[in-house]
């Protein structure tokens, strides 16, 4: 019984190194919905990345009933998540203030990005569209995103490096007007959809062995369209899926096509019939 008390103190100790009280500059708790933070929502200046970082690594969502808030600090890389308890995903969004490149090491999953322009005024009023003034994104650390990349109205971008990043659902990309771009994704193995708008001329997937759905580019670049769509169409999985690739040099549609089914001849049936008969004949003389 002592011993067993022992082993149950010993786990709390764990449990208690394990986790740090929630730090509220990483944005609103339940008790604070209405307080928001820049790690919270988005970038101002680049004075907020190492925030956001530490934010997106370390806050875990917790079940109430056991411990008794919902927020805490944990770093996984030192410790073992207690049950009950996973981590927060976080969004990634940069505001219309936020100008230069955006770097953003020892950032691993997110939910999402979100680096777009803005309106002065809204949208449905037709207001002036005001671009992203970001110039550059380098995310050296990211292996997943849960949900999507969106960025638009980025004409000021001029380079992208995701070379970790294995798995996401939606990669939408618009750099029109924006300077030539070349985009290399070295690492990512699945995606569901992808739509790349750009003056593209290098534009590789060499890891890529599924998407869900068309992928389509429109490059105003020199990008080989043909070598691109072949690269890739195999990796559609769906029926009428493929790639549809524009670009100075040329406008390629591939579809993809399901490889043939071996058929089963009847001479293949004849072969099964026998080696069943003789199977049987076999057992028939070693019972005997």
């Amino acid at each position: 019984m002592m011993f067993s008390r022992y082993l149950v103190g010993l786990s709390m100790v764990r449990v208690a190194a394990a986790i740090a009280a929630y730090n509220r500059e990483c944005g609103p708790t339940l008790d604070d919905t209405t307080a928001t933070t820049d790690a919270e929502f988005y970038f101002d200046v680049t004075e907020d990345v190492d925030l956001f970082v530490s934010c997106a690594e370390t806050v875990y969502e917790c079940d109430t009933v056991l411990y008794g808030a919902k927020l805490f600090m944990m770093d996984s890389t030192k410790e073992p998540i207690p049950v009950g308890c996973r981590k927060r995903m976080s969004h990634l969004t940069t505001s219309h203030n936020y100008t230069g490149p955006l770097e953003v090491p020892g950032l691993t999953e997110l939910y999402g990005i979100g680096i777009r322009g803005t309106y002065e005024g809204t949208y449905e009023d037709n207001g002036l569209l005001l671009p992203t003034n970001v110039t550059s994104i380098d995310l050296p650390d990211l292996v997943n995103i849960t949900n999507s990349i969106i960025i638009n109205n980025a004409a000021s971008i001029t380079s992208l490096n995701l070379p970790k990043l294995r798995h996401i659902e939606d990669l939408l990309l618009n750099f029109m007007g924006g300077p030539a771009i070349n985009l290399t994704f070295p690492s990512l193995t699945d995606v569901s959809s992808i739509a790349i708008y750009g003056e593209i001329d290098t534009l590789d997937f060499p890891a890529l062995n599924e998407t869900r759905n068309t992928i389509m580019v429109n490059s105003t670049g020199n990008l080989d369209c043909d070598a691109f769509s072949k690269s890739l169409v195999n990796t559609t999985r769906y029926d009428q899926s493929g790639v549809s690739c524009a670009s100075r040099r040329g406008n390629v549609t591939l579809t993809h096509v399901e490889p043939p089914k071996p058929t089963v001849t009847s001479g293949a049936f004849k072969i099964q019939e026998g080696s069943m008969v003789l199977t049987a004949l076999l057992a028939y003389i070693l019972a005997l």
